[in-house]
């Protein structure tokens, strides 16, 4: 682990109208500003197909390269933020099958919840947190819920800018991510 904890900001949606990457972009400077290394891991950029692992992801064996390689990735983090846009009432299927993948890998890890979405993906924040902490995850703050507006979509239905939707929110990120990264410090320092 290095000096710095490093943090892993995993964007959850990877829907092509997505908007999830650039409210990751918007959040990578509270990281920074908190004394982390900040890790972009897009989903849609990652390739995780569907638990086709032969073995149970509870038994720590892997032999498919894109499972290793995804272990390798988390394995390399002091603490996690689950990115998840809300989509009918609960969280996305490529971060439950990222956190699936894995399963034991996150026991201990400290980590942070952030939704988006018209209730600020509240159901989404509850129920990806909860299987987060299923799996020995450890919240190291409350979720940080970022609730659409009528006017943050054009007249298209198209979302308009990503940066001022995320500003109204900088207050609870910085608090989200201070929480995170001190959780994260703490872990490097008794390790």
């Amino acid at each position: 682990m290095s000096a710095r904890p490093r943090i892993g900001l995993i964007v959850g949606s990877t829907r092509p109208s997505r908007i999830g990457r650039k409210v990751a972009d918007e959040i990578v400077p509270a990281i920074d500003a908190a004394g982390a290394e900040p890790v972009m891991l897009d989903l849609a950029e990652i390739d995780l197909p569907l638990l086709n692992e032969e073995a149970h992801p509870a038994t720590d064996i892997r032999t498919e390269p894109h499972t290793i390689a995804w272990a390798e990735q988390i394995e390399a983090l002091d603490g996690v933020i689950l990115l998840t846009p809300q989509y009918n009432g609960s969280f996305s299927a490529p971060i439950k099958n990222a956190l699936d993948s894995l399963y034991t890998t996150w026991k201990g890890m400290p980590g942070l919840v952030v939704s988006y979405g018209w209730s600020g993906g509240a159901d989404a924040a509850a129920g990806i947190g909860g299987v987060f902490a299923h799996m020995g995850g450890e919240l190291a703050a409350d979720a940080v819920t970022l609730t659409f507006a009528p006017t943050d979509f054009d007249e298209d239905r198209s979302f308009g800018e990503v940066a001022p939707f995320v500003a109204r929110y900088s207050d609870d990120i910085r608090q989200g991510v201070e929480q995170l990264v001190a959780a994260a410090a703490a872990e490097l320092v008794s390790a």
